[in-house]
């Protein structure tokens, strides 16, 4: 248990102090994109990226750039975005997923999301630029250094980008004359992640919706590639946000001094080291959230705009999902023993 306690505060600490330097040199407004790159870093150990460094370089810096440029569009026009926000998601969501899970896909989904509502301008998109830019250099020398120093260790050579094999899972389709060969779950997913989240991005701002974002939020991280999931997930994160919610409303009875309810929101982020669920990860993580909010909009009208808007989030996943290209486990398993 000592060794546990030690190795989550050093990497929390590890985090604290990567997100502190990044945004000293790149700009306290873009503080989340260092939060985004530590996640993309730690995320991506579990692929081995070194076997084509400079493809897989260029495919992290294309796509670090890319989701600034097109988040920076997005954010001065809202009709620009409800094109770009689909066009980006969709292809995070299906170039990603090649292996059948999200892993991937959450940094990267992210930190566009992150920089949709953080705007920047001038000196600081510029910054921003550079942020990102660096994060992809960043994430290759991690690389380099791990899975250089672990030649023992058998891992499987990976690509940022990659195709699953099994084709079973595959349709054909014509595009002015040309014939693609398309993954049906992954594609379905894409379209779902990208219809949805463009749609309620654009309403959000179109509604001019000051804390909507948490919608926005919780619709892409509960929209999965498969049905069961999504209702697992969906069922989770709403306990979590409650139960997250009434822990701070109880502390803040007590607590007046900011300096203190500050400090929760640390709290609520070293906790989240500890945690094994999806339920307890959005217990720590709506502390964090609300205490950081409560301390400018007040704690009750926070509690009850959180909650409320992840509830939102939570219906229209489940509408999305049951609607739109659904697909479940059961199904592929049938697939699968079928031989089809």
């Amino acid at each position: 248990m000592w060794k546990k306690i030690q190795a989550n505060t050093i990497l929390f600490v590890t985090i604290l102090a990567f997100v502190k330097i990044f945004e000293v040199i790149f700009g306290a407004k873009n503080s989340l994109v260092g939060v985004t790159v530590i996640i993309s870093i730690l995320v991506l150990m579990q692929e081995d990226l070194t076997k084509k460094p400079v493809e897989n370089f260029i495919k992290l810096f294309l796509l670090n750039v890319f989701l600034g440029l097109f988040a920076y569009i997005s954010s001065q026009n809202m009709w620009m975005g409800l094109i770009l926000n689909f066009v980006t998601l969709s292809g995070i969501g299906y170039l990603l997923s090649f292996n059948l899970t999200k892993v991937n896909i959450i940094p990267f989904g992210l930190q566009y999301l992150f920089m949709l509502y953080t705007p920047v301008i001038g000196m600081d998109f510029g910054k921003r630029i550079l942020g990102l830019s660096f994060g992809a250099v960043l994430i290759m020398v991690v690389q380099l250094i791990i899975h250089r120093k672990n030649n023992n260790i058998k891992i499987e050579e990976s690509e940022l980008i990659e195709s699953d094999k099994k084709e079973y899972k595959y349709r054909l389709i014509e595009i002015f004359g040309k014939t693609y060969k398309i993954h049906t779950v992954r594609a379905a997913y894409a379209i779902r992640i990208g219809l949805i989240t463009s749609i309620t991005a654009f309403a959000v701002a179109l509604l001019n919706l000051q804390q909507g974002r948490w919608i926005v939020y919780t619709i892409f991280s509960l929209t999965e590639l498969y049905s069961e999931n999504c209702k697992v997930r969906s069922k989770q994160r709403l306990q979590g946000t409650i139960i997250g919610t009434l822990i701070i409303i109880l502390l803040f009875m007590f607590i007046k001094n900011n300096t203190i309810r500050g400090l929760i929101v640390l709290v609520g982020g070293y906790l989240d080291t500890y945690t094994t669920n999806y339920r307890d990860k959005m217990i720590c993580v709506t502390m964090s959230v609300v205490a950081s909010v409560s301390l400018i909009n007040g704690t009750i009208v926070t509690a009850i705009e959180r909650v409320g808007y992840v509830f939102i989030g939570i219906i229209l996943a489940m509408i999305v999902d049951k609607l739109i290209f659904r697909n479940k486990l059961a199904d592929l398993h049938a697939q699968t023993n079928l031989g089809v």
